[in-house]
């Protein structure tokens, strides 16, 4: 496991969401965890959301993957990115770990960029706080303060840049192992000084509306829903039918605020937060306890599957996954806080002895049937390693 290297207390309260941050050899002796040849690879295949953004004499211009061949693009100017690499890659999943002093549900995900020189995506703002970290090559960034009404204009449909220049407070070449911290709507602009790798782990936050929407798509997917449902206030006359009334405004808001307050919102919300990017994939056929049991002597590997989200509530009385809800119990309560720590691949067999209570066999049977986590020999993971 790479170790970060951050005075994680200092950072919390006087820059995360608050001033960007250079975190010099943030990872010592940074060996990059995939080559260029490989994401462009990967950029190749069609499930993968990947683009080209290129600058040429001020022209800008978005291609959009898959791709079957770079040859067009020349050998300065242009930038691939790639996301979710880390929901393909084990290895790069394995580089989120680091971040987990942050909440897990906030992950978004881990953006890779090769850049030949010259590449940008031009001066930006991003509605996300991004760590970046820098591989191969040397990237120039500069970035700035927050800005609260930014000029944003878009010189390609699918991208959008700052209309006015920036002062940057941070101004620096970045080298392997150097991290960029910038928090959501501070401007930044990286230029490639040769051809580079970087990493982008991204924590996303959902405004209003998109919360409002998810926790609307969690009520409506409830099993027979016993919602009220919404009555006139009681009156003499409502007058003109085309006439909304005040008091009609005034009795539909108090009806949708005090039918909210009746939901058990806080269970909403953790359905939404464990929920996965997207669809986690789900094994061949449905494992029963007796096909779980006979793996554990067997060199079996349990991995977390990447993207899944796990949580637990205050009270520890339930652990969310994939927007789904397990009861806990005082001998699952253990078992659960271990699988929501684990990170990395581990031995079944290292859960023996939890696995010797059924709630505990049930709980892990769902777990891997919605594809939370799966099992894979260990020898093949050795292979895959070697």
């Amino acid at each position: 496991m790479m170790t970060l290297t951050l005075d994680r207390k200092k950072f919390l309260s006087e820059y995360w969401q608050q001033k960007p941050l250079l975190i010099k050899a943030g990872f010592a002796n940074f060996n990059d965890l995939i080559e260029a040849e490989i994401l462009a690879g990967l950029a190749q295949e069609a499930e993968v959301d990947s683009r080209v953004i290129e600058n040429r004499a001020g022209t800008w211009q978005v291609s959009h993957g898959p791709f079957a061949s770079y040859d067009q693009f020349g050998d300065s100017d242009w930038t691939l990115l790639v996301q979710s690499v880390n929901e393909w890659m084990p290895e790069i999943h394995a580089l989120l770990e680091p971040f987990r002093f942050l909440p897990d549900w906030r992950l978004d995900d881990v953006m890779i960029s090769f850049a030949v020189p010259g590449g940008s995506v031009g001066p930006h703002l991003d509605q996300y706080d991004v760590f970046i970290i820098q591989g191969e090559g040397q990237r120039h960034w500069q970035v700035g303060e927050r800005v609260k009404q930014a000029n944003e204009f878009r010189p390609h449909a699918d991208l959008k840049q700052l209309q006015d220049p920036f002062v940057p407070v941070i101004d620096a070449v970045l080298e392997a192992g150097d991290i960029l911290y910038i928090p959501a709507g501070c401007p930044h602009h990286g230029v490639a000084l040769e051809a580079s790798l970087n990493y982008s782990v991204g924590f996303r936050a959902a405004n209003t509306a998109e919360l409002t929407s998810q926790v609307a798509d969690m009520l409506l997917a409830a099993e027979a829903p016993n919602y009220p449902r919404y009555r006139d206030p009681q009156a003499a006359d409502y007058g003109a039918g085309y006439q909304v009334s005040a008091e009609q405004l005034a009795q539909l808001r108090s009806f949708l605020f005090e039918s909210l307050q009746q939901t058990d919102l806080d269970n909403l919300l953790l359905q939404v937060m464990s929920q996965s990017k997207r669809p986690l994939p789900q094994p061949d056929f449905a494992l029963t306890w007796a096909d779980v049991a006979a793996c554990i002597d067997d060199d079996m590997l349990l991995c977390r599957t990447a993207g899944a989200r796990l949580l637990i509530d205050p009270p520890q009385q339930q652990l969310y996954a994939s927007g789904d809800c397990y009861e806990l119990t005082n001998s699952s309560r253990e078992f659960a806080v271990a699988l929501a720590e684990q990170w990395l691949e581990r031995p079944l067999r290292d859960y023996a002895v939890a696995l010797q209570h059924q709630q505990n066999q049930q709980l892990i049977c769902h777990l891997l049937n919605d594809g939370v986590f799966h099992l894979v020999s260990e020898a093949d993971d050795d292979s895959e390693d070697a």
